[in-house]
């Protein structure tokens, strides 16, 4: 069980999400235009064709899947993220495949566009990296964006990510330049007091024990 889990990032609050609150933002983020512009949705894949109650039942459907930390090659922890008690988004922290002997996890997050610029995503970010480094004794994280994410990308460069590789992907028919971001422990140890907000974790030994 994670479910005492509790990340306070600055005005941030990250915890795991019970059914109904998936449900409930993924919903809000079914509407056009809530996440990104009318024509973008291709960028969050998940998001693109899909009618409001199929959206919410995959998602429902694949937060409960991830909800077994213990699941091998790899784990997904999912987190919403709230401000003021309001669900705003969606961030995951994941153990990238050869955890835990490589210890590397990636993160992936989104908010409703109404959220979007106000340092949001930069606390949650920060929230699950301290997370990742303090507790579960990673030895990197990494972020996927696409070049044109340029607000994934500043959240990246803000937090001492450096650029590791950079790729083209095809997604239904798109061709896209995908760009992998990585911080290692040295680096997030080094800046974590110059990054913000301050984080506190609390609840998170079942967590920690099933992630190993």
């Amino acid at each position: 069980m994670t479910s005492a889990l509790r990340i306070s990032s600055g005005a941030v609050l990250l915890h795991p999400p019970t059914d109904d609150e998936v449900a409930e933002v993924v919903r809000a983020a079914s509407a056009p235009g809530a996440v990104l512009p009318p024509g973008d949705e291709h960028f969050v894949t998940w998001l693109a064709g899909r009618d409001p109650d199929r959206l919410v039942r995959e998602r429902v459907a694949r937060v409960a899947r991830n909800r077994d930390l213990t699941r091998r090659p790899q784990w997904t922890l999912d987190l919403v993220v709230t401000v003021s008690g309001v669900a705003v988004g969606l961030q995951s922290l994941s153990g990238l495949t050869g955890w835990p002997t490589q210890r590397i996890v990636g993160t992936t997050s989104w908010l409703l566009a109404d959220h979007q610029r106000r340092g949001i995503g930069t606390a949650a970010r920060m929230g699950v990296l301290a997370f990742a480094f303090e507790h579960l004794n990673a030895e990197a994280a990494r972020s996927w964006a696409l070049a044109q994410n340029r607000a994934s990308i500043a959240v990246s460069e803000r937090l001492g990510y450096t650029l590791r590789s950079r790729q083209e992907i095809v997604e239904d028919g798109h061709v896209l330049d995908e760009c992998v971001h990585e911080i290692d422990r040295v680096a997030w140890m080094g800046s974590r007091g110059d990054a913000g907000a301050t984080v506190v974790v609390s609840g998170a030994a079942d967590a920690v024990t099933a992630i190993g």
